[in-house]
Formats: structure tokens, C-alpha cells, sequence
């Protein structure tokens, strides 16, 4: 019969549990640091209700970068249009009046995002996040990480929010990373260590 020693499974998930959270937190911020330029945003349009946006993404390792601009007019026909994760949809309306309503917003961790950080902009004086028709160079992924890490270029976040299926994804996959291969070797060390005679 198969018997499981609770004291040592328990300690191994709680070891899990902490190295695959100190390796999650490390995986969130260090991408950030390594960051130099972006590969180029791609823009299209995506549509939510009677609303369109501009809409330019970017990504790199561990980084990804969006943002959005609404259009002046509104459809005539409600549609929901354009693929987008859960931390880049705009929030629901109403909206600004304003001429440019843009929403910057730029999520850190790896393999999964931890962390959203969010710009909404309503005037013309402010230069980040540039319109997002525009927003096809490297540039503006790197400005957003120096914006989220030492408040020039666009200032500091408005928003910050912790995205918790990322979070929890990470800290198991670190922790089954990290932990799984230190047990497996230690169990195979075991089974081939030579048993004592006595004589």
C-alpha cells in the first residue's frame, strides 16, 4: 500500500510556496530592467459597443505594452469587435468629453503578466502615451517602463492593479520548477546509494 509522509510532502509545498513567490515577485520587476527598445507596435481598431478605438500593442520579454484611443464618433450599430487580454479593455463608459481619451497601459511578469499599470490621458499637452494611430515605433514600451519605474517621460501610473491568475500561475510554475528537480534528484540519489551490510 502506498503511504504518503505527510511532514515531508507538506514541507516541500511550503518550500514550493515560498521560492515560487520569491521567483514570481523577481520575474515581475527584473524584466523591466532589461529592457532597452521595444520590436515595433502593430495598430489596428477594435470596437466595444457603439465605441472604437485605436488600438497599438508591443511586447517584449516579460513586457507588454497597450494602448488605446478612442474615436470621436460613436457607430451607428453596437458592435464588440478586435481581440484584447483582460488588462488591456478599456474601462466601461461613459467617457470623457474630450477630444483624445488615451489609455496607456503596460503589464510586467513572465511566463503571465502580475502586474497592470495604467495612463488615461484626455488632453493634447500631454505626450504619453502618444495617439495610438501613431504608436507604431519601439519607443513607447520603454517610455512606459520609465515612466513606471522613475516617473518621467508620462509620470507615474494612475492605476495599478495586480492581476491574481497570473500570480497564482507563476508562483506554481516557479515553485514546480524550482522544487520538482531538487526531489526528483534527491529521491534517484537515494534509490543508488549502496544499502549497508552488517557482518
Amino acid at each position: 500500500m502506498l503511504r504518503l509522509d505527510w511532514s515531508v510532502s507538506l514541507r516541500r509545498l511550503s518550500i514550493a510556496l515560498v521560492l515560487g513567490v520569491v521567483a514570481m515577485a523577481g520575474m515581475t520587476y527584473l524584466p523591466m530592467h532589461l529592457v532597452h527598445r521595444g520590436k515595433g507596435a502593430s495598430v489596428r481598431q477594435v470596437r466595444r459597443g457603439v465605441h472604437e478605438w485605436w488600438h497599438a500593442r508591443d511586447a517584449v520579454f516579460g513586457v507588454r505594452w497597450s494602448n488605446l484611443m478612442l474615436n470621436d464618433q460613436p457607430l451607428s450599430t453596437p458592435m464588440w469587435d478586435g481581440e484584447m487580454h483582460g488588462w488591456e479593455e478599456p474601462p466601461p463608459p461613459p467617457y470623457p468629453v474630450a477630444q483624445f481619451v488615451r489609455i496607456g497601459t503596460l503589464a510586467v511578469g513572465w511566463p503571465l503578466p502580475t502586474v497592470a499599470m495604467r495612463w488615461t490621458v484626455t488632453s493634447t499637452n500631454q505626450s504619453f502615451p502618444v495617439p495610438a494611430e501613431l504608436d507604431d515605433a519601439d519607443t513607447s514600451l520603454p517610455y512606459a517602463v520609465e515612466s513606471a519605474t522613475t516617473g518621467r517621460r508620462g509620470g507615474k501610473p494612475q492605476e495599478i492593479r495586480l492581476l491574481w491568475m497570473g500570480i497564482a500561475f507563476n508562483t506554481v510554475f516557479y515553485g514546480a520548477v524550482l522544487v520538482g528537480p531538487l526531489a526528483l534528484a534527491r529521491r534517484l540519489a537515494r534509490r543508488t546509494a549502496p544499502s549497508g551490510t552488517s557482518g
